[in-house]
C-alpha cells in the first residue's frame, strides 16, 4: 500500500510568495491605469470645452454676437418682465446676451441642447443644476455650495470653466478696459472685432481653483457657481485682477493660493482650452508670459504660431 498522500492547498511560505507577486503587478500596473485614466479625463475635459466652443459659435449664427459675460455678480437673472411669482422667481423670457445679468454659460444652455433649463422661471433651481458639461472629470463631480450673498439664495452649482475677459480687468461690468472675446452684457463682440484671429485668441480654459476645498467648502473663485454673471466665478484674465501693470498671471496647477485673482488653473499637466475658432489647445504651464498676455486680446495687433502656445 502506497502510503503517499497527495498534498492539498499551499503552504505559508507559498502563499506568501503568491502574495508578494501580485502585488508587486499591482505596483506596476497602477501607475499605468492612472495615466489612462487621466489621459481618458485630458480627453473628456477637451470635448467639454469643444462642445461649449461650438455654443458660442452657434449663439453666434443665431445672435450675430459671442454671448456676453453678464453683468454685476450681484444681479438675479434678467427676463422681459420683473418678479411676480414670490421672492428669488422670475416668470418671463429671459433677455438675451446685451442685457442678461447671467453670465456666458447661461446665456448658452438654449445652443447646448438645454432650452428647458434657460427657461426654467425659478432662478433658484437653475442656479442649483450641476452641468456636467461645465466640470472637468480630473477635478470634481458635480459640486454645490451654499450661497446667501446674492440674489437668489441657495445652493449653486459650481463650474470648472472660465471665460477670457482680455488683458486684465476688474469686476464692475461699467468698465471700459476690457479687450477679450468676453465683455460684460451691453457690448457686442462678433468674428469681425477679433482682429488677432479666432485661432489665436482664448476663448474659454480651465479656471484655477484651491485644491484643498474644491469638493468641501467655496473660496472666492469658486462659490456662485456656473449662472454667475460678471466674476471671477466665471471670468478671467491674463494678468488678472491687479490691474494694467499688474504681473502676467500664466496659468498654474491647482494649488491653494487663496488668492481671488481671476486666473486661469488646472488638474492636468497643461490648460485646456478652446479658442475662438472653436480649436483646443492644451497649453503649456511653461508659456511665455508674452504670448499668453497675446492670447488674451481680440485685436493687439500681435503676430503668433502654433510653437507659441502648443
Amino acid at each position: 500500500m502506497n502510503d503517499f498522500k497527495q498534498r492539498k492547498g499551499f503552504t505559508l511560505i507559498e502563499l506568501l510568495v503568491v502574495i508578494a507577486i501580485i502585488a508587486i503587478l499591482i505596483g506596476l500596473l497602477l501607475p499605468a491605469v492612472q495615466k489612462v485614466r487621466e489621459a481618458s479625463n485630458k480627453i473628456k475635459c477637451g470635448n467639454n470645452l469643444k462642445q461649449v466652443g461650438i455654443a458660442f459659435q452657434v449663439h453666434h449664427d443665431q445672435m450675430g454676437a459671442f454671448a456676453s459675460g453678464g453683468l454685476n455678480w450681484s444681479s438675479n437673472r434678467t427676463t422681459t418682465i420683473a418678479a411676480d411669482s414670490g421672492p428669488g422667481v422670475q416668470s418671463g423670457t429671459p433677455t438675451d446676451y446685451q442685457t442678461q445679468a447671467w453670465g456666458w454659460a447661461y446665456q448658452l444652455l438654449p445652443y447646448m441642447e438645454l432650452g428647458n433649463l434657460w427657461a426654467n422661471p425659478d432662478p433658484a433651481a437653475v442656479a442649483g443644476t450641476s452641468l456636467s458639461l461645465m466640470l472637468c472629470p480630473s477635478l470634481r463631480g458635480p459640486t454645490k455650495f451654499n450661497y446667501t450673498g446674492s440674489i437668489p439664495n441657495g445652493m449653486r452649482a459650481q463650474m470648472d470653466y472660465v471665460g477670457n475677459g482680455g488683458t486684465w480687468g476688474n469686476f464692475d461690468p461699467n468698465n471700459n478696459s476690457f479687450d477679450g472675446p468676453l465683455k460684460p452684457s451691453g457690448r457686442k463682440v462678433n468674428l469681425n472685432d477679433i482682429k488677432d484671429g479666432t485661432s489665436n485668441t482664448l476663448l474659454i480654459g480651465e479656471k484655477y481653483l484651491n485644491i484643498k476645498q474644491a469638493t468641501t467648502s467655496p473660496d472666492c473663485n469658486d462659490d456662485q457657481g456656473w449662472t454667475d454673471g460678471w466674476d471671477n466665478d466665471t471670468v478671467c484674465f491674463a494678468r488678472g485682477t491687479g490691474g494694467a501693470a499688474g504681473t502676467i498671471l500664466v496659468p498654474q496647477y491647482h494649488g491653494s493660493l487663496g488668492t481671488c485673482g481671476g486666473i486661469f488653473g488646472t488638474a492636468h499637466t497643461t490648460l485646456t482650452t478652446v479658442f475662438c475658432v472653436c480649436s483646443v489647445h492644451n497649453i503649456a504651464l511653461t508659456i511665455n508670459p508674452n504670448a499668453w498676455l497675446y492670447l488674451s486680446t481680440i485685436s493687439g495687433g500681435e503676430v503668433l504660431n502654433g510653437t507659441d502656445y502648443n
